[in-house]
Order: C-alpha cells, then structure tokens, then sequence
C-alpha cells in the first residue's frame, strides 16, 4: 500500500510539474505573425511557466501585447508592454508596440516618448521616426511630424506602406 501511495504521489508531482511548462506549439503560437487566434492563452501559458526565462517572460509580454492590440484592447496590450519593458527595458518590439497602442489611443506625448526612446536606441529606426512623425502630426506639431516622415522615408522609401 505505501509503495502504490509514493508511486501516485510521485506521478502527480510530475504532472504538476509538466504542467507549468509550455508546451511548444504555445511558444509558437504566442510568437506568430500576425497574431493567431489562441495567442493570448498561449503567451499567458508561456510567462507562467516556471521554466520561461526572464528573457522570453518579457518575449512573451509584448507578443501577447500584439495580439491584445490586434483585438483593439489597447489598456491590456500597454500594460504588457510595460510588463515587457520592465524585465528587458531596450526591447524595440515593446516600444514600437506601446507606442502604436498610445498612439492608437489617443495619447500621443506617451508615443512620441515611446518612439524616441527606439529611435535614441537605433537610430536608423525608420518605422520608429515614421510612427513618432504620425504622433507628432496627431498632437499638433506638423513640422516635427513632417520631419521625422522624411528622414523615415529617407530611410526606407516603403515605410508607409509597411505593416
């Protein structure tokens, strides 16, 4: 009876223990572009497992902040991306994410912020200067706006029209 005992104590210890590992369809499905539909859960499967690095926690947060953002929930996708930022504070991804979900909600100095963070970061950022020129248009400065829209299309003559 005591062997039977430790032998299922042992197997739930075991299914507990898989269970906080994500699987690898989630880590593909919460890093799919564009989002897929389960990408949320998927992304939630992957930060909670106690086998995530701090490193794809933060992955994770501004990949399931896309998809938030892609459901037009911008108050959950900026709080992942903050999520995001705060565990690896350089990550272009967060940035150009947070700062579109800013954008897309009307706060434009909380974008213009977010986009030159990316682009003091890399320079040579031109989806960041085009989306801060968008902010800058947005919240009344059309000379910045248009400014920064030149040196992005100086840059990548297509940005316009780049996802």
């Amino acid at each position: 009876m005591l062997k039977f005992g430790l032998r299922t104590a042992l197997i739930g210890i075991a299914l507990c223990a898989t269970a906080s590992i994500a699987s690898a369809d989630d880590r593909l499905i919460c890093a799919s572009v564009p989002p897929k539909p389960d990408a949320i859960g998927a992304c939630s499967r992957v930060m909670a497992s106690s086998h995530t690095s701090d490193h794809d926690r933060a992955l994770a947060y501004s990949f399931r902040g896309d998809a938030e953002r892609a459901k037009g929930d911008m108050t959950s996708a900026i709080a992942d991306y903050t999520q995001a930022l705060t565990l690896l504070p350089n990550l272009i991804p967060a940035l150009h994410g947070r700062g579109i979900a800013y954008l897309n909600g009307g706060d434009n100095a909380r974008a213009i912020a977010d986009f030159g963070l990316a682009v003091q970061l890399v320079p040579q950022d031109a989806k960041a200067l085009y989306e801060r020129g968008l902010a800058k248009t947005k919240g009344g400065d059309a000379s910045g706006g248009d400014a920064d829209i030149a040196a992005a299309e100086k840059l990548d003559p297509n940005i316009a029209n780049r996802p």
